[in-house]
């Protein structure tokens, strides 16, 4: 009933709710946590970024990151990306066809994947959750790389005194 795709696309959702203070994350770093393939996370991303549960910024410093409040997206909200409902085809007689029980059984899965939030599994004890404009910053700018120290000496003086 729910897909092998939509499964992992809901452990990508908590995986991203749980690193929300953290800033973006890449599809490489990404890849080993969930054992998945960066070509494949790239796929389950692309319509969640579509229907705008992910936010995803190019260049240095940018990534995937959720988007919104985390407390506030349902995990059939994740779900519905990648599932069709038995209620939601356009033919009737599809929907006549059907056994009853299996619409029952449907509506009892969806209302049980709409009363968890992804803030109900996502792991905030390495993080402090910060709200959504903290994290993206007012002006919604990448943000800036460390600078470069270099650790070597900074003149030929500095040299000498080294050595």
């Amino acid at each position: 009933m729910i897909s092998k795709k939509t499964i992992n696309a809901i452990e990508l959702c908590v995986l991203l709710a749980g690193q929300r203070g953290e800033g973006y994350l890449t599809t490489t770093e990404l890849s080993p946590r969930l054992n998945l393939s960066v070509s494949y996370l790239e796929n389950i991303l692309k319509p969640l970024k579509e229907q705008g549960l992910v936010l995803s910024m190019k260049g240095p410093g940018g990534g995937y990151m959720i988007k919104g409040d985390v407390s506030l997206i349902s995990i059939w909200d994740v779900a519905r990306v990648f599932e069709t409902s038995l209620l939601d085809v356009e033919d009737g007689s599809e929907v006549k066809t059907q056994a009853a029980y299996e619409l029952e059984l449907e509506q009892v899965v969806i209302n049980s994947l709409k009363s968890f939030m992804l803030s109900d599994f996502a792991d905030f004890s390495s993080s402090e959750l910060k709200s959504y404009s903290d994290v993206i910053g007012r002006f919604k700018f990448k943000p800036l790389p460390m600078p470069f120290m270099p650790k070597a000496p900074n003149s030929v003086f500095q040299l000498a005194m080294s050595l």
